[in-house]
C-alpha cells in the first residue's frame, strides 16, 4: 500500500513539474505550493501508516501472549484434577474388590464432580474470552481510527469549491493550512502508540488474573470434595467401619 502511494505522488509530481506558465502567477503558486506540500505529504501518510503496522503488531502479539498464559494456567489446573482424580482411584483399587458397593458410589460421585469442575473451568474461560473481546475490540477500535485519520491526509480536496484560475488564494491558503497541520497530526500518534498498549496488555493481565482466581475458586471446591471422598473411602468403605 505504501508503495502504491509513493508511485501515485511521483505521477503526480512528474506531471506538475512541465508545468510552468507565468501568464497565470496565482494558477503557477497554486502548483507551486502543491507540489512543496505533497512530498511532505507522502512523508506523513507513511509514517501514519507505519504507527498504524505497529499498533497491530503489538496488539497482535500481547493477544498472543496471553493466550499463551491462559491456556498454562489451564493446563496447571487440569493437570491438578487429573493427578487427584488418579490419587483416590489408586486408593479405591487398593481396598480391592470386598466393598466394590461402596467404591461404586465414591466413583460414580467423584466422576460427577469432576464433570462439575469442568462446567466451572468452562465458565472461567468464558468469562475471559467475552472481556478478551471487549478489550481488543476498543484497542482495534483506537487502531481504526489512526487508520481512519489517513483518509484527512488527502491534498486534492483543496481544489474543491475553489477555481485555479479565479481563486486560486483560497487554494494557497488551504494548501499551507494543511502544512501547518502536519506537525500537530503526527505528534500526539506517536505519544499516545505507547500508551495504547501499555493499557492493552495492563487489561490483558487483569483478565487473566481474574480467570486465575476463578479457576483457583473451582479447584478449591473440588479438593474440598477430594478430601471428602477420601474421608469416605476409609471410613465407610475401607475394611473396617469406624464408629464415633
Amino acid at each position: 500500500r505504501t508503495l502504491k502511494v509513493k508511485m501515485k505522488l511521483l505521477i503526480v509530481l512528474s506531471v506538475l513539474a512541465s508545468v510552468a506558465y507565468a501568464a497565470r502567477p496565482g494558477a503557477v503558486q497554486v502548483i507551486d505550493t502543491f507540489k512543496e506540500v505533497a512530498p511532505q505529504y507522502a512523508g506523513s501518510l507513511i509514517e501514519n501508516e507505519q504507527k498504524v503496522e505497529e499498533l497491530q503488531h503489538d496488539g497482535t502479539d500481547a493477544i498472543a501472549q496471553f493466550h499463551t498464559q491462559i491456556i498454562t494456567v489451564k493446563e496447571a489446573f487440569v493437570g491438578n484434577v487429573i493427578r487427584e482424580e488418579e490419587t483416590l482411584l489408586a486408593a479405591v483399587e487398593a481396598i480391592g474388590e470386598t466393598s466394590v458397593v461402596c467404591t461404586t458410589f465414591i466413583t460414580t460421585a467423584e466422576d460427577a464432580n469432576v464433570n462439575l469442575v469442568g462446567v466451572s473451568f468452562t465458565k472461567c474461560i468464558n468469562a475471559a474470552d467475552d472481556a478478551l473481546n471487549t478489550t481488543a475490540a476498543s484497542y482495534y477500535n483506537l487502531i481504526g481510527e489512526l487508520g481512519g485519520s489517513l483518509t484527512d491526509l488527502r491534498l486534492l480536496d483543496v481544489f474543491r469549491n475553489d477555481n485555479v484560475f479565479y481563486t486560486p488564494d483560497n487554494i494557497v491558503q488551504k494548501l499551507q493550512d494543511k502544512l501547518a497541520s502536519l506537525a500537530g497530526t503526527n505528534s500526539p500518534t506517536t505519544e499516545e502508540m505507547q500508551e495504547n498498549i501499555d493499557a492493552l496488555v495492563d487489561e490483558l493481565g487483569g483478565i487473566r488474573d481474574a480467570y486465575i482466581t476463578c479457576m483457583t475458586a473451582a479447584d478449591d471446591a473440588y479438593r474440598l470434595y477430594m478430601t471428602l471422598a477420601r474421608s469416605q473411602l476409609d471410613l465407610i468403605c475401607g475394611p473396617t467401619v469406624v464408629v464415633a
